[in-house]
């Protein structure tokens, strides 16, 4: 999954990027609401975290302005106000939570998979399909064997997270650019074949066969 961090304040927009990128997701900062803004139109996002007080645009006219846009990438506040009458503000400005400054970076990490859940197409903790349940936050994919017990089977951060976006859009052909951008941050090359090297090494470890994870060609990839 791909966040946005908008934060002015580099000594809490770096250690959070590093933090959320040991979670697996994949992070972008921007250090003002227009770079944010152009983030935004440029790329896909699952979640972003967007702090009130910024330079250039604050985070409720960059709010806003994505909501006008009929982007419906969930945004939760990141501030350090907290008065009833701010929160108030954030969700009339399209915000889907609100956290405060200081804040605790497990309640934060519950609160972004929540979002994200709830604006996916599936909102399950774990992902089933097939003879297996993939689960995210343990990059692990347990598989069923009938008449013997369960087996385990350990999944790198970004075979989790090309996985676990298709998954969530099961039935939908994602492209290449789409699982790029979701899965790795905005300096990854669109061009790369790492995209391919993933897919190759997820289909030995569950698809030899490719019969789960299907290849539309000039399309993208599709799980139904």
């Amino acid at each position: 999954m791909k966040i946005l961090i908008v934060e002015d304040e580099k000594d809490i927009a770096d250690p959070l990027k590093r933090s959320l990128g040991k979670q697996s997701f994949a992070v972008d900062v921007a250090y003002d609401g227009k770079a944010a803004l152009e983030f935004i139109r440029k790329n896909g996002y699952d979640c972003i975290l967007l702090d009130l007080n910024l330079p250039e645009v604050d985070g409720i006219k960059v709010s806003q302005i994505i909501r006008q846009e009929k982007n419906t990438t969930p945004v939760i506040m990141l501030t350090a106000r907290s008065q009833i009458y701010d929160k108030l503000k954030g969700f009339d400005a399209g915000a889907d939570d609100y956290v405060t400054k200081p804040f605790d970076l497990s309640e934060l990490i519950a609160r972004i998979n929540t979002v994200i859940k709830r604006n996916s197409l599936n909102k399950l903790n774990s992902l089933k399909f097939d003879k297996f349940e993939l689960f995210p936050d343990k990059n692990m994919i347990v598989r069923s064997i009938k008449g013997k017990s369960s087996e385990e089977i350990e999944l790198s951060n970004k075979e989790t997270g090309v996985l676990e976006y298709l998954l969530r859009n099961k039935g939908k052909i994602i492209s290449t650019e789409e699982l790029l951008e979701h899965v790795w941050d905005s300096e990854i090359d669109l061009f790369t074949d790492t995209l391919k090297t993933h897919i190759k090494t997820l289909r030995k470890k569950i698809d030899p066969d490719k019969k789960i994870i299907t290849t539309i060609r000039g399309k993208g990839y599709c799980i139904n």
